[in-house]
């Protein structure tokens, strides 16, 4: 019991390595060909899990393989349009001033059902309100409504809103994430201060601690409800 249990560990850290050199795109991301691959080193990798008389290393260098092939295509694919038009496709219009382009959708075998469904998901409703849309080379689709569907925007009202920064995580139940101190130029001198402020003796007494770099805070002590300051 104890070797298939290792190797499976093994298996389960090597692809999760794989997984992190291909990169950060989700699932429903991915480009044909990594699409692939990620088929192709999860059928790899069910071999030598379900059987203990393949060697683990017969399992091992068909994936890192299978990862190396994916690092040069996309090295070459980056310098070589013509390659990664091979590979990926273009982006394919299917809507044009609230108008289905039938050509265009019969082509990729799109119903016009398939088509409101992902305006729905994007919470577009009314076929009319869309401008121009297009299917990408991920099989996503994007949207850009008309002028008078565009959801109010400071700009429009001319309005000046202050400045706002992004918020990051400076304490995670009770874990201090350091480097996220230096990214909203703080110190830990002033994080105990707001740590105090909200009641609590240490980091080890907040379940979540956000900031950004205009000292703007949201703290959580562990079993505590959720506020901003």
């Amino acid at each position: 019991m104890l070797v298939p249990f290792i190797r499976t560990l093994i298996i389960y850290f090597s692809i999760v390595l794989a997984v992190r050199l291909m990169g950060k795109r989700q699932v429903g991301e991915m480009q044909p060909a990594e699409l692939v691959i990620t088929i192709l080193i999860s059928a790899v990798a069910s071999v030598p899990m379900q059987g203990i008389d393949v060697p683990l290393f017969h399992g091992l260098v068909p994936i890192f393989t299978l990862i190396a092939a994916e690092v040069l295509i996309s090295a070459v694919s980056m310098k070589a349009m013509p390659f990664r038009k091979l590979l990926t496709g273009s982006p394919v219009p299917v809507i044009r001033d609230g108008v289905i382009d039938q050509q265009a959708a019969k082509k990729l075998r799109l119903s016009t059902d398939d088509i409101l469904e992902d305006l729905r998901l994007k919470d577009i409703f009314d076929l009319r309100s869309v401008k121009f849309a297009q299917v990408e080379t991920n099989g996503q689709l994007s949207v850009m409504l008309s002028d008078k569907s565009q959801p109010v925007t400071a700009k429009m009202m001319a309005l000046n809103p202050a400045p706002s920064e992004p918020f990051f995580i400076l304490v995670a139940d009770g874990t201090l994430i350091k480097e996220n101190l230096s990214l909203v130029e703080k110190t830990e001198k002033w994080l105990q201060s707001v740590i105090s402020a909200n009641g609590a003796e240490s980091y080890k007494q907040v379940f979540l601690l956000c900031a950004d770099k205009n000292g703007n805070t949201i703290f959580a002590g562990k079993d505590k409800v959720c506020g901003e300051e």
